[in-house]
């Protein structure tokens, strides 16, 4: 089975998108301020009249082809390392997932490539809730590859066993009607209870592009009343048929009664797509569990036109935050900036401050090497990455935590440079606060020069939990184990190769789980995977999901959920798999 189209929701390089032309030069005349779309770095996944969007959606075989079609060097090419030994088939590379980790996905099942390897479905991408009226019943998601649809995997005892569920209606490959009758799958799979624990909202975009310019593209949510095992048809929240627009990167949360709002990006692109112009936050609003939407409402102000990556949470006093990325404009927008938008009146209106400054500017990472999407990665990594916020608030203090991932003081970053040179040495931040107006500096929670990145924060019972990626247990690959190592496909022999540069032949690429706790004062850092795995696994090393969740229970206690490579040993071979650390 082919797996479903993948929606890009991440930054850019710092490169200019293309084809602004006559829409950026009539609009200098009229508003200046915003002719500076040029220096920002977000972007949506839409076709652009040719300068490249449209290859942002990508199958792991698209992904698989676009790295044949860009050797490194010669007739290497990077591949999905589950095609080839000692990845692919039931060898005994990883041990079997034991408690406390749990392996999410059920039944998974294989796709094949042209020449007749094969690999297992990649799930990606995840955030996780707890049900406040039963903390046995965990929920997570991802980005589903299975068959092009939405789904969710539930729990009845506490993240040990999980049930798998493709929602009903969301795609026409799912049974959709109406507008979803033209739809696929473009991932953001998000989760919320509501207060009380009887209503689960699930949240997600559709879109096809299959008739550009008149591309669509939607925000919408299903409703689940017994803890995930059922749900009702997909809800349109927000609906676009037109090239000039696209919605992107959404959020949800759910407050008191059966009110809900949602977040997400909405991107103006002009004319037919031809140009970027901005990319505000917006949110929209229900007071009856989802049936029905408020009209679209602005969050983001106008000295931030050029945004991302938002979320929404409700604190116990009523009040609504936002947080999300977005360019200062004291800088012309080059560089970034963690902004809190804050509304004590249902999100009729919002204040936004700017709390802390990202470094993610166009000098602080590597690009991804050819065939894959042109974004920041890592040091000899290959797959895309973020500094967009993770936010939980504490029900019930009312505390707010936001953790974010960023390259401050690695190689050149942030010496204003059109190109990283250096090591990266990303780390996870902090910045914390008990009344959404007064934020503590920002905090550096991580040590050590390894990468840390997509770290994701949870907040109850007084106690802060923060889960990340981190390469600092990654075994360093050796001439008779190259499994923590970058490996390339010759296409001339067929044969698996070292990579021609040293420094990437020797790279440890490896990537582990862990979890840090205020407990005492986030001093310890607590290895959740038993063994590291290589993210090189699926989509050529290009992809492993935007985001990740850490949640905790009413006794403080966190679940957390995060991408693994090692797939779910001795029932299939290594893949992209939803696993699940408990008890934290």
């Amino acid at each position: 089975m082919v797996p479903k189209l993948l929606a890009s929701k991440c930054r850019s390089n710092g490169t200019v998108v293309a084809a602004l032309g006559l829409a950026f030069a009539l609009l200098a005349v009229t508003n200046p301020p915003r002719v500076l779309a040029a220096n920002d770095r977000f972007r949506a996944t839409i076709p652009d009249g040719g300068a490249g969007e449209a290859g942002e959606l990508r199958t792991p075989l698209q992904f698989e082809q676009q790295a044949t079609n860009h050797p490194q060097s010669g007739t290497q090419s990077l591949f999905s390392r589950c095609r080839r030994p000692p990845f692919s088939g039931t060898v005994g590379l990883y041990d079997p997932i034991a408690s406390p980790e749990f392996d999410a996905i059920v039944n998974d099942t294989a796709f094949s490539f042209a020449d007749g390897s094969s690999c297992y479905n990649p799930q990606n991408e995840q955030n996780i809730v707890i049900n406040p009226a039963d903390t046995q019943n965990v929920v997570t998601s991802a980005n589903e590859y299975r068959d092009n649809v939405h789904a969710i995997y539930y729990s009845r005892d506490g993240g040990h066993s999980w049930i798998n569920v493709f929602l009903p209606g969301w795609t026409r490959s799912s049974g959709g009607s109406g507008d979803f009758s033209h739809l696929d799958s473009c991932g953001d799979p998000v989760l919320a209870f509501s207060p009380n624990g009887q209503r689960l909202y699930y949240s997600g975009l559709v879109c096809n592009f299959d008739k550009f310019p008149r591309t669509m593209s939607g925000v919408a949510i299903a409703v689940s009343t017994d803890g995930g095992a059922s749900w009702s048809a997909p809800t349109m929240v927000d609906y676009r048929a037109s090239g000039d627009f696209f919605n992107d990167k959404e959020w949800i949360t759910a407050g008191p009664g059966n009110t809900v709002y949602v977040t997400w990006t909405k991107f103006y692109l002009g004319p037919r797509g031809l140009g970027y112009l901005r990319s505000p936050i917006v949110m929209a609003s229900s007071s009856n569990g989802g049936k029905s939407w408020s009209s679209v409402k602005a969050v983001s102000d106008d000295a931030h036109p050029f945004n991302q990556g938002s979320q929404v949470a409700v604190a116990p006093d009523g009040a609504l935050y936002v947080a999300y990325e977005g360019s200062d404009p004291a800088t012309g927008y080059v560089t970034d900036q963690l902004v809190i938008a804050r509304s004590l009146n249902g999100g009729t209106s919002f204040v936004n401050h700017q709390i802390a400054r990202v470094w993610d500017d166009v000098d602080c990472y590597p690009l991804q090497l050819p065939g894959a999407q042109n974004r920041q990665t890592l040091s000899n990594e290959q797959f895309r990455i973020n500094s967009f916020p993770s936010m939980s608030i504490d029900g019930t203090t009312g505390d707010i935590a936001i953790v974010w991932a960023d390259n401050q003081g690695a190689g050149n970053c942030g010496n204003g440079g059109v190109a990283f040179s250096g090591v990266t040495s990303n780390q996870v931040k902090l910045v914390t606060s008990a009344d959404g107006i007064n934020w503590t500096a920002p905090r550096t929670v991580t040590s050590g020069a390894a990468d840390k990145v997509y770290p994701s924060v949870g907040a109850n019972a007084g106690r802060v939990v923060i889960g990340y990626y981190t390469r600092t247990y990654s075994p360093a690959p050796t001439a008779t184990d190259r499994s923590c190592g970058i490996a390339e496909l010759d296409s001339s022999t067929g044969n698996v190769v070292l990579p021609a540069d040293t420094a990437r032949a020797n790279a440890a690429v490896c990537l582990d789980w862990a979890v840090r706790s205020s407990t005492d004062n986030f001093a310890t850092e607590t290895r959740v995977t038993r063994q590291s795995s290589n993210p090189y696994i699926l989509f050529a090393g290009s992809f492993i999901g935007d985001y990740t969740g850490t949640a905790l229970a009413a006794n403080g206690k966190a679940i957390t959920v995060w991408t693994d490579f090692r797939g779910n040993p001795g029932l299939t071979p290594a893949n992209q798999d939803v696993v699940v650390g408990t008890g934290y």
